[in-house]
């Protein structure tokens, strides 16, 4: 794994100001989409709660110069979503601002991997400018005792970018 790689990986503080800190031009936050669904097998797994069960998933493009450099997934399940209302409208409004801001917020658990294409959406391929796969982390947060995903792929040009 590259070095330039790993250490956007294992960032352990927000990754939304690691970006700005890192590149000084206009960061922002392109929703995709934010509804109840039926969460990732994997996902349901690390939430301990049945695949069939509706969860809270926000779905966003990080951008540096309407760039996009993180595409990233929230997934909330319905108790934590209840209790945890500020994570569940958040517009534009990147979700470290708000969960980095909590005392309380702890990582119990970090996945890395590397996804290949064909297991990304249509949409998600469309921003890998002809890459075979791309790295990603899957955080597992907790706050209160309420416990939340957040998924991020990173986008070849994060790694590109002079």
């Amino acid at each position: 794994m590259p070095t330039q790689v790993v250490n956007w990986l294992l960032e352990p503080n927000s990754l939304t100001n690691r970006m700005k800190n890192t590149f000084h031009e206009p960061f922002g936050v392109q929703v995709r989409g934010q509804g109840l669904a039926k969460p990732y097998l994997l996902d349901a797994r690390c939430l301990n709660q049945p695949p069939y069960r509706y969860t809270l998933v926000r779905e966003v493009v990080l951008t540096v110069s309407n760039q996009p450099f993180v595409f990233a997934r929230t997934t909330l399940p319905a108790k934590v979503a209840h209790h945890l209302q500020d994570l569940t409208h958040l517009g534009n409004k990147p979700l470290g601002e708000v969960i980095f801001s909590y005392p309380e917020l702890k990582r119990v658990r970090l996945d890395l991997a590397k996804i290949s294409i064909a297991q990304l959406n249509q949409q998600t391929q469309k921003l890998l400018d002809g890459q075979s796969s791309i790295w990603a982390r899957r955080n597992t947060y907790q706050i209160n005792k309420h416990v939340f995903l957040v998924s991020e792929f990173f986008l070849p040009a994060l790694f590109n970018k002079r």
